[in-house]
């Protein structure tokens, strides 16, 4: 709407401090756990065999194999993140640790046999797959008739500005196609999956976050610093870690306002063929 005069001071005072008030009521956004309880409801049989797509250091393994009982192994493409990891698997008890191992492998190269695998787990990782049809595919191929893909990630909206999104996508090494809805929906659909249920997070997990954690909050006064007095950062921590940082900032508040959106897809192998 065209700014008024009348309504921007007499009309909007009178409910503005009502309005203020109904923002600080949450709306009770979804938080991470949701990929759990997806996983809960799929009531996998325990020693199911599961696979953890990009692990990192190993948590979400961890909690796959403690929550449910399930056999899991990560696979990741960075020796970092398979040391950290390995590191951790020393320190869990023996029940919970004979239940998870860690390999070298990407999304679309799985060291895993033709269907030999009850679930798929992969979050946040689909965004640097150049090729997200080959994943998909990957994901097919691994799985037994009738197991599952529980996957999520993070695409762009037409909030996001195009210049800004380049900027984005090239520091935190995002493949532009791979944050598109439509190539992310013609990949699944090539892959023969059969879609169980798409959810869309939008911004949840950020609002979440904010709530319990002020992530957000401290994303947008980090950003803030940074853009007002780059060069203190820079000449301490140099260009490139500078760039990390400033492209991590404004991820995380582009997911609080809506130029990044996050979707959970839930995917299952057909029985037939």
């Amino acid at each position: 709407m065209a700014w008024d005069r009348e309504f921007f001071y007499d009309t909007y005072p009178r409910v503005e401090e009502a309005f203020a008030a109904r923002l600080e009521e949450s709306l009770a956004p979804r938080d991470p756990s949701i990929m759990l309880q997806v996983v809960r409801e799929l009531d996998l049989p325990p020693d199911s065999r599961v696979v953890d797509v990009g692990c990192g250091d190993g948590a979400h393994a961890f909690r796959l194999a403690t929550h449910f009982g399930l056999r899991v192994l990560g696979i990741d493409p960075v020796q970092r993140h398979l040391d950290l990891a390995r590191a951790a698997r020393r320190d869990l008890v023996p029940e919970i640790a004979s239940r998870v191992s860690f390999e070298r492998g990407t999304a679309a190269a799985l060291p895993a046999p033709d269907a030999s695998l009850d679930l798929v787990w992969c979050r946040d990782v689909m965004v640097h797959v150049e090729h997200p049809e080959d994943a998909w595919a990957e994901f097919a191929r691994v799985l037994r008739p009738g197991g599952h893909v529980v996957s999520h990630q993070v695409v762009a909206t037409d909030l996001l500005p195009p210049d800004e999104a380049d900027w984005l996508f090239d520091v935190r090494g995002v493949v532009p196609s791979s944050a598109d809805a439509r190539v992310v929906d013609e990949a699944i659909a090539r892959s023969g999956l059969e879609v169980v249920d798409s959810i869309d997070l939008a911004g949840e997990w950020g609002e979440w976050s904010q709530e319990h954690e002020g992530a957000g909050g401290r994303a947008l006064l980090h950003l803030a610093r940074l853009l007002r007095d780059p060069e203190r950062y820079r000449a301490e921590f140099d260009d490139e870690a500078y760039d990390v940082m400033l492209g991590d900032c404004r991820w995380h508040v582009h997911r609080m306002s809506g130029g990044l959106a996050g979707r959970l897809d839930v995917l299952r192998r057909p029985r037939r063929g």
